[in-house]
C-alpha cells in the first residue's frame, strides 16, 4: 500500500503478498487491505519513505495482533540514482542476545474455560504499522523485551479466524537493544488484515480458483488420495479443507441452507472445527 510518499507492504519467501480490497481514508493518513496468510510460512513487514530527509528522523512501528514488536529508525540508502529510507521487522527478540521470526500460524483454540474471558485486542488478526517522525536525540538502552507465543483462544470466541501470529524456532542473533524514542507527528498508519484465502475467497474478498478447462477421459481414474507422502502437504491440504468448510458452514448462517452442490462437495472434506464456530472478518 502507497500513501502519498510513504509505502509498506508484507513478503514471504521475499515475494510481496497480494493486496485486496485495499481502502484509504479521507485525509489519505490511513489505508486497510486483506492478505492471504499461508499456515507456517514466515513474514516480513516492509515500510518505505521515497523523499527522505536528513533532518528528520523516522520511525516504522509495528503491531502484530495488536501486540506492539517495537520500532525502526528508517534508514536513508541509495536505490539507483534515488534516495530513499526504509525499515524492516522480521522477528522479535526472545532476550539480549536471541530472537524469533514472525510466523503465520494455525489459531489455537481450547475448551479450558479458564481462557473463556480472556480479553481479545480489536486489532487480532491485523499487521499494523505506523510510521512517525522521532527526536534525533542519542539512543537510550533498556534491558531487552522478551516476547512470548500468544495463548490460545476459546472456541466459543468470536475471533476464530483460521490463522494467528506465531513464534518460529528462536535463533541467535546480535545485540538486541531496547530503545525508546520521543514521537514528534504521526504521519501515516497502514494495517494489513490476514485470512487464509480460502476465507477471503469464501467472502467475495479474494477472486475465485480459476478452474482447470480440462476433461478427463475415460483411460483416466479419479484419485482422492494424496498423491505424496510428505507430511507438510498433508497438513497443507487439511488446513485449507477446514478453512473452506469453516467458510461454507459460516455463509449458510447468513443465507440460509446450503445448496445441494455444496452439499456434495462438503461430503468429502472432514472439518476438525466444532460446529456452532463463528468467523470474524472485521
Amino acid at each position: 500500500m502507497k500513501l502519498g510518499q510513504f509505502s509498506a507492504w508484507i513478503s514471504v519467501d521475499g515475494v510481496a503478498l497480494t493486496e485486496l480490497a485495499t481502502e484509504y481514508s479521507p485525509d489519505r493518513k490511513e489505508a486497510s487491505c486483506w492478505i492471504p496468510s499461508e499456515q507456517d510460512k514466515q513474514f516480513c513487514v516492509h515500510f518505505e519513505n521515497d523523499k527522505p530527509s536528513p533532518s528528520i528522523c523516522l520511525s516504522g512501528r509495528t503491531y502484530v495482533d495488536g501486540i506492539r514488536c517495537g520500532g525502526r529508525r528508517l534508514r536513508i540508502r541509495r536505490s539507483g540514482n534515488v534516495a530513499v529510507s526504509s525499515g524492516s521487522r522480521d522477528s522479535v527478540s526472545t532476550s539480549e542476545y536471541t530472537r524469533r521470526p514472525l510466523v503465520f500460524g494455525k489459531q489455537a483454540l481450547t475448551d479450558d474455560d479458564a481462557y473463556l474471558n480472556t480479553p481479545i485486542s480489536p486489532d487480532f488478526g491485523s499487521i499494523k504499522v505506523t510510521l512517525r517522525q522521532v527526536a534525533k536525540a542519542k539512543l537510550t538502552e533498556f534491558e531487552c523485551k522478551r516476547h512470548e507465543s500468544p495463548p490460545p483462544l476459546h472456541e466459543r470466541s468470536k475471533k476464530a479466524l483460521g490463522h494467528s501470529i506465531k513464534l518460529g524456532a528462536e535463533f541467535k542473533s546480535k545485540r538486541n537493544r531496547m530503545i525508546q524514542d520521543r514521537p514528534i507527528k504521526t504521519f501515516v498508519n497502514f494495517t494489513f488484515k490476514y485470512r487464509p484465502i480460502e476465507l477471503l475467497r469464501a467472502e467475495g474478498i479474494a477472486p475465485p480458483e480459476q478452474a482447470q478447462a480440462r476433461t478427463a477421459s475415460s483411460s483416466e481414474i479419479l484419485d482422492l488420495t494424496l498423491d505424496t507422502d510428505d507430511e507438510g502437504d498433508m497438513a497443507a491440504e487439511i488446513e485449507r479443507l477446514e478453512a473452506r468448510v469453516l467458510a461454507l458452514k459460516e455463509r449458510s448462517k447468513r443465507t440460509g441452507p446450503i445448496h445441494p452442490r455444496i452439499k456434495r462437495e462438503m461430503k468429502t472434506e472432514e472439518s476438525s472445527f466444532k460446529a456452532g464456530e463463528i468467523i470474524d472478518l472485521t
